[in-house]
């Protein structure tokens, strides 16, 4: 609707309360209208203030944070005037700017420092924001800062937080940690009240399953992917034993010697299975999908298509490696980094089309655009592919068309589309040590390139990879950070983990998903640090993942700060 005669004839308390219940109602276009009558008015310092954070606000819901910058710099300018709520107002604004802009560590000391003027519900939302926060930093960087900041309130937030994003930890161990924080820090905001559902730890440990079936492919065309997964399922199961830990009974059954599932779970049952895990192919979980209920309580891992009814069973729970996962978090990075415009390589047939789906879906929502995407084939020489999408041809053909004008000769430099600022790609290794020299042969070195963990073979190599140096990519922490659970793995196996170094990580967390489900079902927003990622429960029941992130520098991972 429009802004009427009565509402211009207003007096300016009325007006910002007509806006406040404008962006309560998400109607931001008649916001704005509003706004910017009251702009027009002479204002007093109170209504002023209220003005401009009503502005950046709007800002902020409208994804155009780089625009409420300039109104959270004039209620800086301002504070002096400020009521006691205006200033909390203006110091919770100012944390969610920093969330818009990817600043977590800077949100969540805002947040800390705001926390004490707080109380009631706004405290215990203030509270599980910082939380949330802090979990969107890494572990190393976690503990870095606490050692800035020893003694301090935010610090000890800060400690707990790093206890909470180490992959390495068993449930036991993470809960022994967390106890003992509380021991040391009793008056601690967060000791009082544990945040992210680390106060059902004590409980997950005591009703852990005691028996589990173990569903597997450990012959036939999928033997090695079966065998990789037990072999990385077991290893977290001796882990916890060798440690004095409960550990669940575990029978093993090759599902390929089970022609129906549901024979398989007749056996479980008979055995005495609380839960399965697996099957792992892809029609073996859909027809589980399919189905009303199950008779035991199951770990899927791999993913169904999306159900049009949006119903499954109850108890059943999908996990795998999705690569759709890893094209939303590379969207949601390179926009944090500033990226807006992307050109866009992808594989042909089904995979890279859902790859490129996911990302499309995600970047387009941030509000990015695509300047182009190409689905290549899987050959020798990608320069064809690439000059066509830099449009490097487009930039011969002018120069040939130009001669002919001028008649007479001419310098001349071919140059690519300058419309773009970076490069989402998917690659398997071979193809990307050939992707990324032809981009810059095509004038594009200076794009950045993001990519997802298919680049990288899993095994450091700076001879071969030394072509991708400068591509961002993200992948498993298994893969990342180092722990004696992969190193014992990799020393009980001839040449390693090779190729299937991610599915031995998938092995280990489905084992340690087992006793934590519950915990990321009964908190939507909790998450487990594990091998592969940190792992999110939607509300279909299927299991997300954000990874680690780095950049090949002379050839090898590098972890970069922050990312």
């Amino acid at each position: 609707m429009g802004i009427s005669e009565s509402t211009v004839s207003e007096g300016t308390p009325a007006l910002l309360q007509q806006v406040r219940r404008e962006l309560d109602a998400g109607e931001f276009g008649n916001a704005a209208l509003q706004l910017q009558l009251i702009g027009e008015r002479t204002l007093s310092h109170k209504e002023r203030i209220d003005y401009l954070a009503l502005s950046a606000e709007l800002h902020l819901a409208s994804k155009e944070p780089e625009l409420a910058a300039g109104y959270l710099d004039q209620l800086g300018e301002l504070m002096a005037y400020a009521s006691p709520d205006q200033e909390n107002r203006i110091s919770l604004l100012r944390a969610a700017w920093y969330e818009n802009t990817g600043q977590y560590l800077a949100a969540a000391r805002e947040r800390d420092f705001l926390s004490g003027a707080l109380d009631g519900e706004d405290k215990d939302q203030n509270q599980e924001l910082i939380w949330t926060d802090l979990m969107a930093i890494t572990e190393l960087e976690l503990l870095e800062w606490a050692e800035k900041t020893p003694d301090t309130q935010f610090g000890q937030w800060l400690q707990l937080a790093a206890i909470s994003r180490n992959s390495r930890l068993t449930l036991d161990e993470h809960l022994e940690a967390v106890t003992q924080w509380q021991k040391q820090h009793p008056l601690h905001p967060a000791s009082k009240k544990l945040p992210g559902g680390l106060a059902l730890l004590s409980d997950l440990a005591a009703h852990r399953p005691t028996h589990v079936a173990l569903l597997l492919p450990l012959s036939g065309p999928l033997e090695k992917t079966g065998q990789a997964i037990r072999d990385g399922f077991m290893a977290a199961y001796y882990e916890s034993l060798d440690k004095g830990y409960a550990t669940p009974d575990v029978n093993v059954y090759d599902s390929q010697q089970y022609p129906e599932t549901e024979i398989a779970y007749v056996q479980a049952q008979m055995d005495g299975a609380q839960w399965v895990v697996g099957p792992i192919s892809k029609p073996a979980v859909q027809a589980l999908q399919a189905k009303t209920s199950l008779p035991l309580p199951t770990l899927a891992l791999n993913y169904g298509d999306r159900s049009e009814t949006g119903t499954t069973p109850a108890n059943l729970y999908q996990f795998g490696l999705a690569a759709e996962d890893e094209a939303v978090q590379i969207a949601e990075q390179a926009w944090a980094d500033g990226h807006r415009r992307a050109l866009v390589l992808v594989p042909q047939g089904n995979w890279g089309e859902r790859i490129y789906a996911a990302f499309e879906e995600r970047w387009l929502a941030l509000g990015g655009e695509i300047g182009e995407q190409r689905f290549y084939p899987n050959r020798q020489d990608y320069n064809p592919e690439i000059k066509a999408l830099l449009n490097v041809d487009d930039s011969q053909k002018r120069f040939q068309q130009m001669r002919k004008l001028l008649k007479q000769p001419t310098e001349f430099e071919p140059r690519r589309r300058e419309d773009v600022d970076w490069v989402f790609m998917v690659a398997l290794p071979q193809q990307a040590r050939q992707i990324k020299p032809t981009l810059a042969f095509n004038f594009a070195g200076d794009l950045p390139v993001y990519a997802t963990s298919h680049v990288y073979s899993g095994e450091a190599n700076s001879q071969k990879d030394r072509d991708l140096n400068g591509i961002q990519f993200c992948d498993v922490p298994w893969l990342l950070e180092p722990s004696a659970l992969h190193d014992s793995v990799n020393a009980a196996l001839n040449n390693g983990q090779g190729g299937y170094a991610r599915l031995y990580a998938m092995g280990v967390d489905s084992f340690r998903l087992l006793a934590r489900i519950r915990q990321l079902e009964v908190f939507p927003h909790s998450q487990m640090f594990g091998a592969t990622g940190a792992l999110m429960l939607d509300g279909e029941r299927r299991i997300h993942r954000r990874t680690e992130c780095t950049e090949f520098r002379a050839g090898k991972p590098r972890r970069l700060a922050g990312f």
